[in-house]
């Protein structure tokens, strides 16, 4: 599969692929480090980190998207933000990604993917990418097939 400068796969011309794993490499030059009472250096809150994901890793990608003149756009492996080097911010990512998707679907492309493990990310954005998503299981129920 051909790769785009910044790491995301183009899996074909019509369709652009957003790894996990790749999100997370392309957040690094964001210094996101979570807020420490005893660190003096890089502590951002997650309304800084929000405001970063949105105004500019988020715009970054729209503009990639809109490069690449993709039809669809294809989420994988998005569980590896929750488990990344990221994981402190998981809810600030995923609302940036929500909001990614949100613009994406307002200028008629259309989000795919699937979610193996829907409750390592927040149910909003599980929701808007897997439309296999039925919701998360009660307390004390079982995952359904």
């Amino acid at each position: 599969m051909p790769q785009n400068p910044e790491g995301l796969n183009l899996s074909s011309p019509a369709e652009y692929v957003i790894d996990g794993n790749a999100v997370n490499k392309l957040l690094e030059p964001y210094n996101l480090e979570a807020f420490q009472p005893t660190s003096q250096l890089h502590q951002m809150l997650p309304g800084q980190v929000f405001d970063a994901i949105e105004k500019k890793f988020v715009k970054g990608l729209m503009d990639e998207i809109d490069k690449s003149k993709s039809q669809i756009v294809r989420f994988v492996n998005l569980e590896a933000i929750a488990t990344g080097p990221h994981r402190d911010y998981l809810y600030a990512i995923c609302g940036g990604l929500r909001v990614l998707i949100d613009a994406l679907s307002a200028k008629g492309i259309a989000v795919t993917g699937t979610v193996p493990t829907p409750y390592a990310l927040p149910w909003n954005l599980v929701s808007k990418i897997d439309p296999n998503f039925k919701g998360l299981p009660a307390p004390g129920e079982t995952v359904p097939p």
